[in-house]
């Protein structure tokens, strides 16, 4: 049987890069940003994981409840949401 994984394109917490020259990269907002140190120049930078749109994690482990409590939860404290009376 085939098993269909969620990709990190329909992840609530994927964020396309507009910047990059593909339309396949992304960044993952589910943990807050790592911090590195670049080795050459002592430089700190905040970062979240690049992903490829069509990666995928165990992050759900086949139980959408918790994504679906999320998307549930964004959209009653979107802006337009709180603006329809």
């Amino acid at each position: 049987m085939h098993h269909l994984r969620p990709i990190c394109a329909r992840c609530v917490y994927w964020v396309e890069d507009h910047t990059s020259p593909t339309n396949t990269v992304g960044h993952c907002h589910r943990y807050p940003p790592g911090i590195y140190v670049n080795q050459s120049n002592g430089i700190v930078i905040q970062k979240f994981p690049t992903t490829d749109r069509h990666h995928w994690c165990g992050e759900w482990s086949g139980d959408d409840a918790r994504l679906k409590e999320a998307v549930r939860s964004s959209l009653a404290d979107s802006p337009a949401r709180k603006h329809v009376a």
